[in-house]
């Protein structure tokens, strides 16, 4: 197995998709916090689910939980991205995804800007580095004839 160290300076496009994505899984604490307490395994804000039936506490739970996988996983692809490693924007989509699936309405705001933070890396993936690789004929397209029979 070989390890690949990325030694390309530190962009600024780096330092705002790792901001932008710690800020979404930042401002999505929260969301874990609150349906776990709906669901009864702790009191963080004085949550009563009242006479909820318990196949939905079971789901609010359950939806809880995997909401703090993604809230770490948004977190990763936050780190990931300071870092610059490649897999950091596909992290970033998956997380932003996944928090639509386990909390939906209140993950909106916190998935459009993990989503943004994918976005620019993909921007700064685009974007031309170092200019002496660039192709200096400026060549459009080649064409070539196949060489006919004598030829050759």
């Amino acid at each position: 197995m070989t390890i690949k160290h990325n030694r390309e300076p530190l962009t600024p496009s780096r330092i705002a998709a790792a901001a932008l994505a710690a800020l979404g899984a930042a401002s999505a604490i929260p969301i874990p916090l609150a349906q776990l307490d709906f669901a009864g395994l702790f009191n963080a804000f004085n949550i009563d689910s009242g006479d909820s039936p318990r196949a939905l506490l079971v789901i609010a739970g359950v939806g809880g939980i995997l909401t703090i996988a993604v809230v770490a996983l948004a977190f990763a692809g936050a780190a990931l991205a300071l870092t610059g490693a490649p897999i950091a924007r596909s992290i970033l989509i998956v997380a932003a995804l996944a928090g639509l699936v386990t909390a939906m309405p209140l993950w909106i705001p916190a998935g459009v800007v993990i989503g943004a933070a994918a976005l620019i890396l993909d921007a700064n993936r685009h974007a031309p580095t170092d200019k002496t690789h660039r192709n200096l004929l400026r060549t459009s397209c080649v064409t070539t004839r196949s060489p006919k029979q004598g030829e050759a």
